[in-house]
Formats: C-alpha cells, structure tokens, sequence
C-alpha cells in the first residue's frame, strides 16, 4: 500500500514539474483606477444634486 502511495505522489510531483507556468499578468495602473473611480463618483453626486 505504501508503495502505492509514493509512486502516486511521485507522478504527481512529475505532473507538476511539467506542467506549463502560470501567465504573468499585465501591471495594474493603480493612477488610472484613482482617476476612474473619482470620475465615477462626481458624476454619481452630479446626479444625485440634480434630483
């Protein structure tokens, strides 16, 4: 039983060391996010003194 267990565990490890990488993302522009979000919000509050 034991012999099983560790040749699954070894083909699991072979199974991971040759599987592809993860994608690396693209870098997030916290700036543009800032900039968005508050754009968002003044047109919210425009709407909102206009009612």
């Amino acid at each position: 039983m034991s012999k099983l267990l560790y040749c699954l565990c070894f083909l699991a490890l072979l199974g991971c060391a040759s599987s592809e990488p993860a994608p690396k993302e693209e870098p997030v522009n916290v700036d543009e996010i800032r900039a968005n979000a508050a754009q968002a919000y003044q047109e919210l509050n425009a709407e909102q003194v206009e009612k």
